[in-house]
C-alpha cells in the first residue's frame, strides 16, 4: 500500500469517528480493484468491524450490504431497480445499509437516472458508494450529490492486468497512474499512441516548425474523445518530464532516457506555459470541441 492510500485509509477512518457520514461517496481513480478494496474497507467499518461482518461482506451474504457488479457492457435499470428494493429495507444486523456499485459508468441512461431519483431521496441511514474509472461519462447531477474520494490505484492493480505491453510503457502507465483498463482495451493502439505523443512533443517542446503537421497524424490513431484525453495525458507527462530535467529533479520519469534530454535548454517558464496550455485543451475537449481544433489552438497559445 502506498503512503497516498494510508491516508486514504485515515480519511475514511475519520469520516466514520466523527460520525459525518453522508449519504453518497463516489470513489474515482484509475484501477477499478484497488477502488473495490477501498469500498469494502468502509463498508465493513461502516457496519461494524468484526470477524463475521468481514466474512459475510466477503461472501456478499450480509443481509445490509450489497454489491452491484457486472461482467457486461452495461448495468441495467432492472439491476438498479432491485437494488433499490433491498435498500428500501431496513438495516437487520447493523445500524446502516451500504450498497456499491462497480463501474458506475457502466450505467444505461435509464438506470442512471433510477439511481439519482434514489440519490435524491435515499431512505435514513443508507450509504452509497460509487466506484469509476471514468466520472466523465456521469451525470453532473450525480457528481454534485456525491462526496468525492480520489484513490491512486495499486501499482500491481494497474499494471497487472497489461502483462502485453514491455517496461518502458509499463513504466509510462505506472508513474502516470493511467486509467489501467483504458490502455488494456486499446491493446496493441497504446504503443503507437505513446510513440506519437513523444514524437509529437519532442517537435513541440523544442519549437520545430512543422510540429502542426504531427497533430493529424497522431489525432488518426485516437477513436474517440477518451483516446484524446488519454493523448493529453500522455503529452502532459513528456513535458513535466522536460521540466523536471530542466530543474536537475530525478523523481518524475515516465519515459525514462526516451525523451533525449529534450528539455535542455528550456525555460522553466516556457515549459509551464506549455502544461497551461495542455489544461486548457483539457478544459476544451470536455466542451465538445473539435480536437484538431483542440491541439492546434494548444500549440499555437503556448508560443505566446
Amino acid at each position: 500500500m502506498t503512503a497516498e492510500n494510508y491516508t486514504v485509509e485515515y480519511q475514511l477512518d475519520k469520516i466514520i469517528e466523527n460520525d459525518r457520514l453522508s449519504h453518497t461517496y463516489m470513489f474515482e481513480g484509475d484501477a477499478i480493484e484497488t477502488l473495490k478494496r477501498y469500498s469494502e474497507y468502509f463498508a465493513l467499518n461502516i457496519l461494524g468491524d468484526t470477524a463475521r461482518n468481514a466474512r459475510l461482506i466477503s461472501e456478499g451474504n450480509h443481509p445490509d450490504y450489497f454489491y452491484l457488479a457486472t461482467a457486461e457492457t452495461a448495468i441495467k435499470k432492472e439491476a438498479v431497480e432491485d437494488l433499490v428494493r433491498r435498500m428500501n429495507r431496513k438495516p437487520t444486523e447493523s445500524d446502516y445499509k451500504v450498497y456499491v456499485i462497480e463501474a458506475f459508468e457502466k450505467l444505461t441512461p435509464q438506470a442512471e437516472n433510477s439511481v439519482l431519483k434514489f440519490l435524491e431521496d435515499p431512505p435514513a441511514r443508507t450509504v452509497a458508494i460509487l466506484l469509476t474509472i471514468d466520472k466523465s461519462s456521469i451525470l453532473p447531477t450525480i457528481h454534485s450529490r456525491a462526496q468525492h474520494i480520489h484513490i491512486r490505484g495499486e501499482r500491481d492493480d494497474r499494471i497487472g492486468m497489461l502483462e502485453d505491453l514491455n517496461e518502458a510503457e509499463l513504466q509510462t502507465v505506472d508513474i502516470l497512474a493511467l486509467n489501467a483498463e483504458h490502455v488494456k482495451e486499446l491493446g496493441e493502439v497504446f504503443p503507437r499512441l505513446r510513440q506519437a505523443a513523444m514524437d509529437f512533443s519532442r517537435k513541440w517542446v523544442g519549437g520545430h516548425p512543422l510540429v502542426l503537421i504531427e497533430i493529424k497524424s497522431m489525432l488518426d490513431i485516437c477513436q474517440n474523445r477518451k483516446d484524446h484525453a488519454l493523448l493529453l495525458q500522455l503529452i502532459d507527462g513528456f513535458v513535466r518530464q522536460c521540466m523536471h530535467e530542466v530543474l536537475e529533479l530525478e523523481d518524475f520519469r515516465p519515459y525514462g532516457n526516451e525523451t533525449g534530454n529534450t528539455g535542455v535548454g528550456q525555460r522553466v517558464e516556457h515549459l509551464a506555459r506549455m502544461l497551461e496550455e495542455i489544461q486548457t485543451a483539457n478544459r476544451m475537449l470536455s466542451s465538445n470541441v473539435h480536437p484538431m481544433l483542440v491541439f492546434e489552438s494548444m500549440v499555437i497559445c503556448s508560443k505566446g
